[in-house]
């Protein structure tokens, strides 16, 4: 965590700024926690998403409005759907990896959330180039049924090393795991970051549509 006057030095905005971009949406409310300190009541913040989010919108506020940036900042859903030419235009999709979600989700296009998950596995096979074919193949199916269920992005991917054997799981943000400590936690991926990123770099590309 960290505080309301500690944030404003760091960052360098103002305490102005900080209220205008929460009536605007940019900051959640939820962000702005009320906790006791020695002085009376303090306002505290999750260091790691207010920092990063300011750090988006001191980069994006003189390219777009304030309502532009609301929007593509926003956690819910794009009603757009995605097909293969989509996913061809971005370029953190691994296609080896889209056929796999074809052949498991039986269909061939996707919503903006499964699309996210797709960007996620993708991440996650950049790095550990190791996973086979078979292994995604178990942790897709994995979490198959979860993805129907999700309303929003703000969920981690958390992928799991057993002698060698993968699995995935998704977890909301402000949730604990505890699993077998057999299970070597070996790669954590927040969907909304990468949402935020995708719905920023394409946002004309695949003329996305925010509610």
């Amino acid at each position: 965590m960290i505080s309301k006057k500690d944030l404003l030095k760091d960052t360098g905005i103002s305490y102005g700024q900080l209220y205008r971009w929460k009536r605007e949406n940019l900051i959640p409310e939820e962000w702005f926690i009320k906790q006791s300190s020695y002085t009376g009541q303090e306002t505290f913040f999750p260091r790691e998403k207010i920092i990063n989010r300011i750090k988006v919108i001191q980069e994006l506020k003189d390219k777009y409005s304030l309502e532009e940036l609301s929007k593509i900042l926003s956690p819910e859903i794009s009603q757009r759907i995605f097909t293969i030419e989509d996913f061809n235009i971005i370029e953190e999709i691994d296609m080896d990896l889209v056929s796999i979600f074809i052949e498991i989700f039986n269909k061939s296009s996707f919503n903006f959330i499964e699309m996210i998950i797709i960007i996620a596995f993708s991440k996650f096979k950049k790095e550990f180039y190791e996973v086979n074919k078979t292994h995604y193949i178990s942790m897709i199916n994995g979490i198959k049924h979860y993805c129907e269920k999700l309303k929003n992005i703000e969920y981690m991917l958390l992928i799991y090393n057993k002698s060698k054997d993968y699995y995935a799981a998704l977890c909301s943000n402000s949730s604990e795991v505890f699993m077998d400590k057999g299970l070597e936690l070996i790669k954590v991926i927040k969907l909304d970051d990468i949402s935020n990123i995708v719905k920023i770099k394409y946002k004309n590309s695949l003329n996305f549509k925010f509610d």
